[in-house]
């Protein structure tokens, strides 16, 4: 008999610790948690990166 790899699903966060077993949470309860975490740059320091290109690209 083949053995089926899947993950043993709970909604407990006292499971989250436990290897096998996929804790599913709302997307409050995971923010609250700090599964996202912004790490995007900001519009200005992807500016001054695309013109650090510039300057490597003329040799200056």
């Amino acid at each position: 008999m083949e053995r089926d790899n899947q993950p043993v699903l709970s909604n407990r966060l006292e499971d989250l610790d436990t290897p096998g077993v996929m804790v599913v949470v709302d997307p409050d309860e995971a923010e609250s948690l700090g599964a996202f975490q912004e790490t995007a740059l900001s519009l200005e320091d992807a500016w001054e990166s695309n013109l650090d290109m510039g300057e490597d690209r003329d040799g200056e």
